[in-house]
């Protein structure tokens, strides 16, 4: 029988089981404990019921790791257990109290419409910009099991009638969905964010949308970006360019800026940096809807800074205008974006503590920290691990 109860615990908290058993095993480190081979394959043994009651180490380990007192509240049940001093509720009248009480309780599940309107793929639109909303609030774990969801739902709206330019907006509604769960994934460490770029950008073509395309595109040059690989973000950008509003064209110069980064290209670095912020010269203050509105100077400035930071870590040496570009990013960042805003410290924090600025250093790793305690992200988790080892 699965063990949904730890299932639900670590799912809560955004920790993957491979999280779940480095925190276990650097609890037991920390007691001079021996947790035995416990990894990512025994969370997954122990959730899938394989395994209900692991040694004394690991259940302490576990119970420290989620701050529980008793096993039971993690569904850890031992084979021996004492006869019940009251009358049990028998599987059939559990399962029928159940179903009344979800019968009661639950709002009916409206079922997919048999012709599809604008009006619908509108509404998945909304959806979509609110789980955006959520994700640069609060971080990839927190929103990528609900942007699956939603995108599943798109998915499945697909079998109902609709005229072909409704289909069209349709496919568009799904790119963006698919691109926000490939970007979450991402974001949460999770696996499959690659093929979830994929399944967004070939429904981005097929909708014809431009600007979906380049912002998908953008997103996924940015995780092989943040992986290493160089050739794919650079192919990516590369896809993404067209006739398109000035604040875009800035953000496809800093990504690839970002790219040549990791191939050590200062002077091709430089030049997408002022290539970036000429396009951002001419962008002005025109308003701009969806995912467009989060193109802001410190959105720019916090990706200008990242490239610069990658290129001082390719060469071995600061890069021009680095630690500057790092304090302007630091400074005005957007209270809306703790997650950037965090970022952003943390990578200033880390270059200070190398450069031996320890005080203004300091300050900057508070705010990472701080921040990063209201954010679930991978990615953020990376950046705080490389400032406190150039702390160490």
């Amino acid at each position: 029988m699965e063990n949904t109860v730890l299932q639900q615990a670590r799912r809560v908290r955004g920790w993957t089981q491979e999280k779940v058993a480095v925190l276990v095993q650097a609890w037991c480190r920390e007691e001079g404990l021996d947790p035995g081979s416990f990894d990512a394959t025994t969370v997954s043994r122990l959730e899938c019921g394989r395994i209900r009651w692991p040694r004394d180490e690991v259940r302490q380990a576990l119970r420290a790791v989620f701050k529980v007192k008793t096993d039971a509240e993690l569904g850890l049940v031992g084979t021996r257990r004492p006869r019940p001093q009251t009358r049990e509720v028998s599987p059939t009248e559990r399962r029928t109290f159940l179903s009344l009480g979800a019968v009661a309780v639950l709002p009916d599940i409206a079922p997919a419409p048999s012709r599809l309107g604008a009006d619908d793929v509108r509404g998945l639109d909304r959806h979509t910009a609110a789980l955006e909303e959520w994700d640069r609030r609060s971080g990839g774990r927190a929103t990528r099991h609900f942007a699956g969801l939603e995108l599943r739902r798109a998915v499945d709206l697909g079998a109902a009638s609709m005229t072909p330019s409704v289909r069209t907006a349709w496919s568009g509604a799904v790119a963006r969905l698919a691109g926000l769960y490939a970007w979450t994934s991402f974001d949460a460490g999770e696996k499959g964010a690659v093929a979830a770029f994929d399944l967004a950008l070939d429904a981005a073509r097929e909708a014809g949308d431009a600007l979906a395309y380049c912002h998908i595109a953008t997103n996924a040059a940015r995780q092989a970006v943040h992986e290493g690989g160089a050739e794919r973000a650079l192919a990516l950008t590369a896809s993404a360019s067209g006739p398109h509003p000035p604040a875009v064209l800035a953000m496809v110069s800093a990504v690839t800026a970002q790219a040549l980064a990791l191939q050590g290209d200062i002077r091709g670095v430089m030049r997408s940096v002022a290539a970036a912020e000429g396009h951002a010269s001419r962008a002005g203050d025109s308003a701009q809807g969806g995912w467009m509105q989060t193109l802001t100077p410190a959105k720019l400035r916090s990706d200008l800074g990242y490239a610069l930071y990658r290129l001082a870590a390719t060469i071995g040496h600061l890069a021009p205008d680095l630690v500057p570009q790092l304090r302007r990013t630091a400074g005005v960042s957007e209270a809306s974006q703790p997650r950037a805003r965090a970022m952003g410290a943390a990578r200033l924090a880390t270059v200070l503590f190398r450069q031996g600025d320890v005080d203004e250093a300091r300050h900057h790793a508070a705010v990472a920290v701080g921040l990063a305690s209201a954010v679930g992200s991978a990615r953020l988790d990376s950046a705080i691990t490389e400032m406190r080892a150039a702390a160490a």
